[in-house]
């Protein structure tokens, strides 16, 4: 990199750290309020798996790697609200003992999901699989609201924060991988989930009878 190359991925990643580790503080804060989780299961299981990959096994530069490891611990707790809150929201039609083994299979799936596509495409960095993983996010945000048809679990701070988080980051992405097709893809499509959620979001907030600057 460039010295200035350097200076823009820097300001870049550190900004994007601040603000995904806000969201995750909401969501935890949230999920307690609400009894409940607030990351949907398969992006959940996808970001600490990422998380531990990219901060202790393939350690990315600095300062991802540290914004990485400070995620996975963080995310340690939005894993325990699920474990503590998820088993009520578990579908009916599998058995109930199958709460545990069903997240077991998906952290694992996940784990070594992320672990093939970075050794198929030697993308250390974890380029596509972390922005595969936003666009998981914004997609199972939308299904998570229509499931519970409430608020139960979310804000628009946490979309604000996770999203303004992604999109800060993509400067640094730009750094490190300018000539790449289908980031652009990515990008494009988590804002546009994203936009749908938040509208959606607040006017579920509002149906609820509920200022939704005042949910936080």
């Amino acid at each position: 990199m460039t010295p200035q190359q350097e200076l823009i991925f820097q300001i870049s990643a550190t900004a994007s750290m601040t603000l995904w580790i806000a969201a995750y503080i909401l969501i935890i804060r949230r999920g307690f309020k609400d009894q409940t989780y607030g990351m949907p299961f398969a992006p959940m299981c996808v970001n600490v798996s990422y998380e531990f990959i990219f901060g202790f096994v393939y350690p990315d530069m600095p300062p991802v790697n540290y914004a990485n490891i400070a995620w996975f611990f963080i995310d340690l707790a939005i894993v325990y609200q699920y474990l503590r809150f998820g088993r009520e929201e578990f579908p009916a039609v599998f058995p109930r003992q199958w709460f545990v083994p069903a997240f077991v299979l998906g952290l694992v799936t996940a784990f070594f999901g992320v672990i093939a596509i970075t050794l198929e495409f030697k993308d250390f960095h974890g380029n596509y699989t972390g922005w595969g993983d936003q666009l998981l996010i914004s997609i199972t945000y939308l299904n998570l609201l229509a499931r519970r048809g409430s608020t139960r679990g979310q804000s628009v701070y946490i979309v604000l924060t996770r999203m303004f988080g992604s999109i800060v980051l993509i400067p640094a992405q730009y750094v490190q991988a300018p000539e790449s097709i289908l980031l652009p893809f990515l990008y494009a499509g988590f804002i546009v989930f994203d936009a749908i959620y938040l509208f959606l979001l607040v006017r579920q907030c509002r149906s609820e009878g509920i200022n939704p600057r005042a949910r936080v």
